[in-house]
């Protein structure tokens, strides 16, 4: 399923945009994935918990910033992450530095105790516009976003209004809390997909084949543990 509002063209050029359909999926897995890991350009094990809530160098060519919520390296590898309500925002953790064709994955856990904002996203941004080039969701109880596997692109003005909604999905997918889950995220040109287990959410969008400049982590305030963060450069598939 699509959404798309208001009027917004890729780039910051304004005019009328049309959506392509989504591209559905019959492959699960990597057997359809878009792109062959290439050069490692980033990667976190957590070892060193955030702290700063300013940028500072990370590794080679970028920077990492701890937006808001409280980090904690864990003793068997990972990260837990826990909200703190008087930031007023759920957790989120910023890698700052440019991205274009890439394979992000990572791997997020989900509190077993029930409540709301139980999900995981990884998003992309882009410096001339406030909301997410595209955003991978895995969400298990969050109200304001279907349940299940989605991607979402909602660029925004710097006052938060939403210039377009474009809306990938959602699939069904069982999270089981207090269960490791590897989300997979490709983005190669207009084309993007998410992977959790077998299920396969994608699309295309012209707005999405240009440089990004941060990739954020974002548990939701019900918090949860994450490991194994890593970033590659997408190699066309052999």
């Amino acid at each position: 399923m699509i959404i798309s509002k208001n009027i917004y063209l890729s780039l910051m050029v304004w005019g009328v945009f049309v959506a392509n359909p989504l591209i559905t999926s019959t492959k699960a897995g990597l057997e359809g994935a878009l792109a062959e890991k290439g050069r490692l350009l980033l990667s976190d094990d957590f070892t060193k918990a955030p702290t700063d809530r300013k940028p500072h160098d990370f590794s080679e060519g970028w920077q990492r910033r701890l937006s808001f919520g409280r980090w904690t390296s864990l003793k068997e590898g990972g990260i837990n992450v826990v909200n703190v309500s008087e930031q007023g925002h759920g957790p989120v953790l910023t890698y700052l530095g440019p991205v274009k064709d890439v394979i992000i994955e990572c791997e997020f856990r989900l509190p077993t105790k029930a409540g709301l904002d139980r999900h995981f996203r990884i998003f992309l941004d882009h410096p001339d516009y406030r909301g997410h080039t595209i955003a991978a969701w895995a969400n298990l109880a969050t109200t304001f976003q279907p349940l299940g596997l989605t991607l979402l692109h909602n660029p925004k003005t710097k006052d938060k209004k939403v210039l377009e909604e474009v809306r990938f999905g959602p699939k069904a997918v069982n999270f089981k809390p207090g269960e490791w889950h590897k989300m997979r995220l490709e983005l190669v040109g207009k084309h993007v997909r998410v992977t959790v287990g077998d299920v396969v959410v994608e699309g295309e969008h012209p707005a999405l084949n240009t440089t990004k400049n941060k990739i954020g982590l974002n548990p939701g305030k019900a918090g949860g543990d994450l490991r194994s963060f890593k970033v590659w450069e997408a190699k066309p598939k052999q």
